[in-house]
């Protein structure tokens, strides 16, 4: 059997209102067409004050810089402009208009261990969020992606003016801000399709049971994989190819599964301390000494008595006397073995 090298990309998740999204991390870009390429980054990228100064991020031209914050410039035309100020290696800078921050991303663990893998060859991670069907950006009935705006050129035969730029680029600004406006309302009424909603439906049913493909990936169990080389994947028959699969998405759940236990034994222990180091009152023993007569209430011993809660520390239980009781160490040990 061919060795091949499987990696965890995102999540493959069925939305509230129908849609069905999966948000990656990918040095190679899904094969989209430009404007939903585009519209997948802007649709994965943060609100501007979900970034704090240092953080890295990715710029949709430029690739990787350190944010270091906003910056409010005067403009030609009167008025102040905000731009989010982004530098680069050997400290080169560039402002980014706040109404352009689409096309700026934070970067993520994931993301910064793919950069450093590949600076050699130039790939630079990105993050999207992609509606996986086949042709859901051209659904049946929902019409055509929304085209991104292009930017107006100079005129023929001479410069632009620095009025006449400033202009272009506001109306660009605006063809932009129209354009992300245009790319939310077609996804809005795509989730909204019913027959979207019933494939949307089937796909992620069929994922759960069986490896699928998705966008020149594969998605299993909500987990969205890229399996490589892909030559040596597509030599692979589909049924050893899903067993792999199969065997990487099983061993990690059982793996996250293992930890999860783990860590409610430590919470569970944690508590467990906290309790023992409130004891019971004095008070208390007394009150449940004399109640008792003495004596167990279990097998009426007078011998290597305990003060026992009825209902455990660990499970809720209080050091009240209407919650201790005298018990010898016999029984005592017996109703341990019991619960």
């Amino acid at each position: 059997m061919l060795r091949t090298k499987i990696s965890e990309l995102g999540k493959l998740s069925l939305q509230d209102d129908g849609g069905l999204v999966c948000s990656v991390t990918s040095d190679e870009p899904p094969p989209l067409d430009p404007p939903a390429l585009r519209a997948s980054f802007f649709w994965a990228s943060p609100d501007p004050s979900e970034l704090a100064i240092g953080d890295l991020v990715a710029h949709w031209d430029h690739g990787v810089a350190r944010y270091c914050g906003t910056e409010s410039l005067g403009s030609t035309g009167g008025g102040h402009v905000d731009f989010l100020v982004l530098e680069f290696a050997e400290n080169g800078k560039l402002y980014v208009p706040t109404v352009r921050s689409d096309i700026v991303q934070k970067l993520g663990r994931t993301a910064c261990q793919l950069s450093k893998l590949n600076s050699k060859s130039g790939r630079r991670p990105r993050s999207y969020c992609i509606e996986p069907l086949p042709n859901a950006y051209q659904w049946p009935g929902t019409g055509a992606f929304p085209e991104f705006p292009e930017k107006s050129q100079r005129p023929w035969g001479r410069r632009m003016s620095s009025k006449e730029q400033q202009q272009v680029e506001a109306q660009f600004l605006r063809a932009v801000a129209e354009w992300r406006r245009a790319c939310i309302a077609y996804r809005t009424v795509l989730h909204a399709d019913s027959s979207y909603r019933q494939a949307a439906q089937e796909y992620f049913g069929r994922q759960n049971s069986e490896p699928v493909p998705l966008l020149g990936w594969w998605a299993y169990r909500a987990v969205v994989l890229r399996v490589e080389p892909i030559e040596l994947a597509n030599d692979l028959n589909r049924d050893e190819l899903a067993l792999l699969i199969k065997q990487y998405v099983l061993r990690r759940d059982r793996s996250i599964e293992k930890m999860r236990r783990e860590v409610e034994t430590l919470e569970n222990y944690e508590r467990l301390e906290s309790a023992a180091r409130e004891p019971i009152s004095e008070e208390v023993r007394l009150f449940v000494w004399r109640r008792d007569n003495g004596k167990c209430v279990r097998c009426g011993s007078g011998q290597r008595l305990e003060f026992d809660h009825i209902i455990p520390v660990i499970a809720g239980g209080s050091s009240t006397e209407r919650n201790v009781q005298l018990l010898c160490e016999s029984c005592n040990r017996s109703k341990g073995a019991k619960i």
